[in-house]
């Protein structure tokens, strides 16, 4: 197991960047995942882990080793790709021993036998134990995952990359893989970086995650403080639903009051240590949908007011979109709530609840004194998707 490090880290292509001051730390033995939209920069800060590219600018460390200009082949990374890139006139047992046959310790390769084991053994850790003569074309797409896994792991890698793998799978067996991702990772400890775009794959397999867009890491932190306390509008907006409200602060004290459209007033926390928030400046109030409630449970809770504009039954839960002025906001009500399309509504939010974002995004969080991107070079020209 090792400790990955970045240190200001910027890749571009031309006139595109694609990555820019990247400053992270992943655990010995944590499971990482890369979080954000397709052009975000995560499968490039990848590849600049795996070795596949080499940084413009900034440096990255496994522990205290400096790897910055290692080839790939000499970090002693497991590398699964979205594509699998299989061999198919190889079997499953050849497809998982080729990385294996080439790998030399001490300028000694495995003997036949060893390579023989240790292919048995990582195959029967991914379920695969009793297919190693098929050949790919035979597999399903879930078996050849587990091949492209096996293959990675069995050198016993000390960082294993995941580029979007579950992409190819449809969702039963995403679920089901995810799982085996999990078992695995448990089982063997590995130092894991795993890039994807699904935001519940995320939550769901991660030790932390790295939500990233346009190039940025906009907030590194375990899934549940990410949900809960979102540092900037985009993180907010991507990772599960929220509401998002126009307002200008009125005051700044243990709480933010905020006005908003119609003349309202609601009061809210923020969600970022130490960012300056002003009187008169203009922000956002973001609320989570199953945050919102009919009744009033306390005499200090907000209450803001709209107008319905639909309703939809899902089951466990009523989803009710509705208007403050001419802004759209949504609100997740008990399924036997009574509420019609035109209703007006009276909604009640604690102030713990409501969550007083800045807007600019990376901009904003360079006004965070020991933010990693507060000392940060703003970018020259907007970054751009890769």
């Amino acid at each position: 197991m090792v400790e990955i490090r970045t240190e200001n880290l910027r890749k571009t292509f031309g006139e595109v960047i694609a990555t820019d001051e990247v400053n992270i730390t992943i655990e010995e033995g944590e499971l990482a995942t890369l979080l954000g939209p397709s052009g975000c920069g995560k499968t490039t800060l990848l590849r600049l882990i795996a070795g596949f590219y080499i940084p413009d600018r900034g440096r990255i460390f496994f522990d205290d080793r400096d790897i910055t200009t290692v080839p790939p082949h000499k970090r002693n990374t497991g590398m699964c790709f979205q594509n699998y890139a299989l061999w198919p006139h190889m079997t499953v047992f050849d497809n998982v021993a080729y990385g294996l046959k080439l790998k030399r310790i001490n300028n000694m390769r495995y003997t036949k036998a060893a390579v023989e084991r240790r292919v048995n053994n990582t195959l029967n850790l991914v379920q695969m134990g009793d297919l190693g003569h098929r050949h790919i074309h035979q597999l399903s797409g879930g078996q050849q995952q587990r091949v492209a896994l096996a293959r990675a792991l069995v050198i016993e890698p000390d960082v294993l990359l995941l580029d979007e793998p579950l992409s190819n799978l449809d969702a039963k067996l995403r679920i089901e893989m995810r799982e085996e991702i999990i078992r695995i990772h448990k089982e063997m400890s590995i130092t894991t970086v795993y890039v994807t775009h699904d935001q519940h794959e995320a939550l769901s397999i991660s030790d932390r995650v790295a939500v990233m867009d346009e190039g940025y890491v906009q907030q590194f932190d375990t899934p549940r403080q990410i949900y809960a306390t979102p540092q900037t509008i985009f993180v907010a907006d991507f990772i599960g639903q929220c509401t998002f409200i126009d307002g200008v602060i009125e005051s700044v004290n243990d709480v933010i009051t905020v006005q908003i459209p119609n003349n309202q007033t609601v009061e809210g926390q923020t969600t970022i240590d130490g960012y300056p928030f002003e009187v008169n400046e203009v922000v956002k109030a973001a609320i989570r949908p199953e945050d919102l409630h009919l009744k009033r449970e306390s005499a200090s809770d907000n209450e803001i007011v709209g107008k319905v504009t639909r309703t939809i039954y899902i089951g466990n839960a009523l989803e009710v979109y509705f208007k403050v002025g001419e802004i759209s906001a949504q609100a997740l009500l008990e399924p036997d709530s009574e509420i019609k399309e035109g209703d007006d509504i009276h909604l009640f939010a604690p102030s713990d609840e409501v969550m007083i974002l800045p807007v600019g995004g990376v901009d904003a969080l360079r006004k965070v004194p020991g933010h990693p991107l507060a000392l940060a070079e703003a970018p020259s020209s907007a970054a751009s998707n890769v």
